[in-house]
């Protein structure tokens, strides 16, 4: 099967290539829990099979990551313009004084938060719709996501070329990738929850 496919991505017509490894790599920012790089990395690997250029893939990776991350960008917009419409749990004064802190963080380091977002696995989504609720500027939004874009993926399609038909190290680069995106989401729920306690005892 996977001969007949190769075979056809070979032989047939590329571009719908080019779009599944822009799809992949912008498909977590709206679905965070899905594995945007193990997918954009077997695309890569599949792509060296398939001859397909490397500045296309490039191009197709790195556009797909920003309009994943404007989309993303794009919910906290709107969840900014509709706070009264926000479930409770999200207006007590807690959660208030988290938005706060967010706001001025991007205020202070909003364009390095964009800059380093697609370096952190499973959690750059969330970067994006902090700069949303932040009400920050599309302009700098594209400009410092896209250059994290650019270099996240220049080291990918790096690892990805020098893979190429090695399954077994791919499978194994890819779980090792699903064990640190695991562990970086356990991180980040411990200090989200740290965070809460800590701010719920001093009110």
């Amino acid at each position: 099967m996977l001969d007949e496919f190769l075979h056809t991505l070979e032989h047939g017509p590329q571009y719908w290539a080019y779009a599944l490894v822009a799809a992949s790599a912008g498909v977590e920012y709206i679905f965070p829990p899905l594995p945007g790089d193990t997918v954009a990395l077997f695309a890569v690997a599949l792509a060296v099979r398939a001859q397909l250029h490397w500045v296309f893939v490039y191009v197709a990776m790195t556009l797909g990551a920003l309009l994943g991350g404007l989309a993303a960008w794009g919910f906290g917009v709107w969840l900014a313009n509709h706070e009264d419409s926000w479930p409770a749990f999200l207006k007590t004064p807690t959660a208030m004084r988290a938005l706060d802190a967010v706001r001025r963080g991007y205020d202070q380091h909003g364009a390095m938060y964009l800059a380093v977002n697609r370096f952190l696995p499973a959690l750059r989504a969330f970067f994006f719709v902090g700069a949303g609720l932040s009400r920050m500027n599309a302009g700098p939004v594209i400009v410092f996501g896209g250059i994290s874009a650019a270099l996240w993926n220049a080291l990918l399609m790096s690892i990805g070329y020098a893979v190429g038909n090695n399954w077994e190290v791919l499978r194994d680069l890819a779980e090792r990738y699903a064990a640190a995106t695991l562990f970086l989401i356990v991180v980040a729920v411990a200090g989200i929850v740290a965070r809460f306690v800590y701010d719920t005892r001093r009110s």
